[in-house]
């Protein structure tokens, strides 16, 4: 017998003294909801049904990696494709701030053209910020100027199609030519970072797919400089963005805080809001040309 129902049978008073307790143990309950931690359910808990995450200087992921996953974005199916963290930890409270992902994850059977993510929501807002800004313009434009630059961005478009066609094997490779057809299953296994086409220079396309693989081929000691990475991390540095992160910002990442977790909304749906806004302005206008004249 719980509270509530204790204190409504007849010897226990008034049918309002009923009412007030009912009504402070659902409160009460509500508050207890509240303050305990959201609920993580664990996402692909049979860690060894996951494939083999081979992208250079990473390590596979555990269930505290993927609970991480969730909080950072808020989503659980990015944790059901993650495969592989940096084997060398750039935050200071060690938490990892992007993911190597399957490419056709057996999960969910959905084909991701990217293999990395970026995830610290901290670094994640701190791009997206560099977009809104136009640094995709500016860095595009040093990429048409820079041999250097362009040696980066080849090499990292090249390992990323490696890692993709050593990760998939023949029966992938059949389910994408039964989705794609040949020629974009020819495409999909030789995209680079981000998805993008072989050997594309003339578009950097995404700054936090550049981040999130310095994050893994950056921090390697013997390989060549990330000059793509080293230039993201230059002007994330003269906006006083320190990409190890900051003393506070560790509740975004831990899936045991008790705090409500905020991440930041993905850059699609961002985009997807902007067009239809700019679609019912333009409607309206054409609806009533007379207002613009």
């Amino acid at each position: 017998m719980n509270m509530a129902t204790l204190w409504c049978s007849p010897r226990h008073g008034s049918s309002q003294l009923c009412m007030m307790v009912f009504l402070f143990i659902q409160c009460w309950t509500g508050m207890m909801a509240l303050s305990s931690p959201p609920s993580l359910k664990h996402i692909n808990s049979d860690i060894s049904f996951t494939r083999e995450t081979l992208f250079p200087n990473s390590n596979p992921v555990d269930q505290s990696d993927l609970d991480c996953l969730v909080r950072q974005t808020g989503q659980p199916n990015p944790a059901s494709a993650a495969i592989g963290i940096p084997s060398t930890c750039l935050c200071r409270h060690g938490f990892p701030q992007a993911f190597a992902m399957d490419p056709l994850p057996k999960a969910t059977g959905r084909m991701n053209s990217g293999l990395l993510k970026l995830t610290c929501p901290l670094l994640v807002r701190a791009i997206d910020t560099l977009e809104d800004e136009g640094f995709m313009e500016d860095l595009n434009k040093k990429l048409a100027d820079s041999n250097q630059l362009q040696d980066s961005a080849i090499a990292a478009h090249n390992a990323h199609a490696s890692v993709r066609q050593e990760l998939l094997d023949r029966a992938d490779v059949d389910v994408i030519r039964n989705r794609l057809g040949d020629r974009g299953t020819d495409a999909f296994l030789k995209s680079g970072v981000a998805g993008a086409s072989a050997g594309a220079i003339a578009d950097a396309k995404c700054l936090h797919a550049w981040l999130a693989d310095y994050m893994f081929r950056g921090t390697i000691e013997d390989d060549d400089r990330h000059e793509m990475g080293e230039a993201i991390l230059n002007m994330l540095n003269d906006r006083g963005i320190d990409i190890s992160g900051i003393e506070t910002c560790s509740d975004s990442c831990d899936p045991n805080s008790r705090t409500v977790p905020t991440p930041p909304v993905p850059r699609n749906k961002q985009r997807l809001k902007a067009d239809k806004e700019k679609a019912r302005i333009r409607r309206k206008k054409e609806s009533n040309p007379d207002a613009n004249s």
